[in-house]
C-alpha cells in the first residue's frame, strides 16, 4: 500500500477510535495538509480496497473489520508496558495461585483496558494430583478435595450411601497418596486397588473412581463487562446481545483474522461488530488463553499493550 494511504487509513482509525463517529476528509485533510479533494480518493481507493466504508450518504468514513486488521497489524509488537506496572503485576500474580491466579489475570486485564476479559483453563488429565482428602459432607456423600500440581485445588463429590467410617476413610487416604499417576490414569489404578481391597474400601475407591471426571474440568474466568457496557456502542441492544454471548462463549472460528504476534503470541479477530485481542499465558504448570473483548472500535494501542504485558507478568512471576 502506498505510504499516503497507509497514513489516512491510521488516521481515519484512530479519529474513529477517539470519536466513535466517522472521519470527515477535510478533517484527514487539515491533518495532512493537503486538499480534502485529495483525501476523498484516497478515501475512494481505500473503499475499493475494502478497507473503509461510508455508514451512510454525506458521512465520513469508518474502517471495515479488514481495515482494522490493517492498522492494528501496524501496532504489533505493542510498546512495551512500564517497568513499575509490569513489576505490580508480577507482584499480584505471585501471592495468587489455581483458580485465585485466573481471576487475577482477569481483573488486572480488565481493569488497565476497560474492556471484557475471557481467561481460560483447559482440560489437562496429564496433570498428577499432589494431595488427596476425604471429608465427609453427610451421611451419603464426600468430598474429595484434589490439589493438582498447576496449583488449582478441586472440591469433588463422591456419592456413597452409606459413608464409610473413620478408618475406611483414612486407609483410602493412604491408598490414594501412593498414586503418583497423571489424572487421566488413576481410574484404572483406582480399579485394581479395589480388587485387592476388602467389601468397604473396594466400595470407596469405586466410588471415587465414578466421581474422578469431575477433577480436571475447563475452568473459565471472567471480568470487565460493565466496562464495555460504557462504549457508545452498547446503546445498541443488538450489540449487547452479541457481546455477552461472546463473554459467556468466546469466539471460535473469527469472521476475519489477522494473526501477525510478537513474541507474546497475539492474535487479532473480528466477528460483526466486536473486536478480540487475544493471546496464550504461563505460569508454571498451569497454562491457558486470555482474550480480551471489545467494539470494533477498539483502543488497540492500549488494549494490545495491556494483553502482552499481563501475560509477560504472569510468566515472571512464576520464574
Amino acid at each position: 500500500m502506498q505510504a499516503r494511504l497507509e497514513r489516512i487509513l491510521h488516521l481515519v482509525a484512530e479519529g474513529y477510535v477517539r470519536t466513535a463517529r466517522p472521519v470527515a476528509s477535510a478533517t484527514v485533510a487539515a491533518q495532512l495538509d493537503v486538499s480534502s479533494a485529495t483525501v476523498r480518493n484516497a478515501f475512494a481507493s481505500l473503499e475499493e480496497a475494502g478497507l473503509l466504508h461510508q455508514p451512510h450518504a454525506s458521512a465520513g468514513r469508518i474502517p471495515t473489520s479488514s481495515g482494522f486488521g490493517h492498522y492494528a497489524r501496524d501496532l504489533i509488537p505493542p510498546a512495551p508496558m512500564a517497568p513499575a506496572l509490569l513489576e505490580a503485576l508480577r507482584r499480584r500474580f505471585a501471592s495468587s495461585h489455581g483458580d485465585g491466579l485466573l481471576q487475577q489475570l482477569a481483573q488486572a486485564a480488565a481493569e488497565l483496558s476497560g474492556y471484557a476479559v475471557v481467561v481460560t483453563l483447559p482440560a489437562d488429565d496429564r496433570l498428577h494430583a499432589l494431595e488427596i482428602h476425604l471429608t465427609p459432607i453427610h451421611a451419603r456423600a464426600l468430598m474429595a478435595v484434589v490439589v493438582l500440581e498447576n496449583g488449582l485445588v478441586r472440591q469433588v463429590r463422591v456419592e456413597l450411601d452409606p459413608n464409610p467410617d473413620d478408618e475406611v476413610l483414612d486407609d483410602a487416604e493412604r491408598q490414594l497418596r501412593q498414586l503418583t499417576l497423571p489424572v487421566a490414569a488413576v481410574p484404572t489404578a483406582l480399579t485394581a486397588l479395589a480388587r485387592a481391597a476388602d467389601p468397604e474400601l473396594a466400595r470407596t475407591l469405586l466410588a471415587i473412581r465414578a466421581a474422578w471426571p469431575a477433577v480436571t474440568p475447563a475452568r473459565t474466568v471472567t471480568a470487565g463487562l460493565a466496562g464495555v457496557l460504557q462504549e457508545p456502542e452498547a446503546e445498541d441492544p443488538a450489540f449487547v446481545r452479541l457481546l455477552v454471548e461472546r463473554v459467556e462463549r468466546p469466539l471460535a472460528e473469527p469472521t476475519r483474522a489477522a494473526t501477525e504476534a510478537d513474541a507474546d503470541g497475539l492474535e487479532l479477530a473480528w466477528d460483526e461488530t466486536l473486536a478480540f485481542v487475544s493471546t496464550h499465558w504461563r505460569s508454571g504448570a498451569a497454562a491457558g488463553g486470555l482474550t480480551l473483548i471489545g467494539p470494533a472500535r477498539l483502543r488497540y494501542r492500549p488494549a494490545l499493550q495491556v494483553v502482552s504485558g499481563v501475560t509477560r507478568a504472569a510468566r515472571a512471576a512464576a520464574s
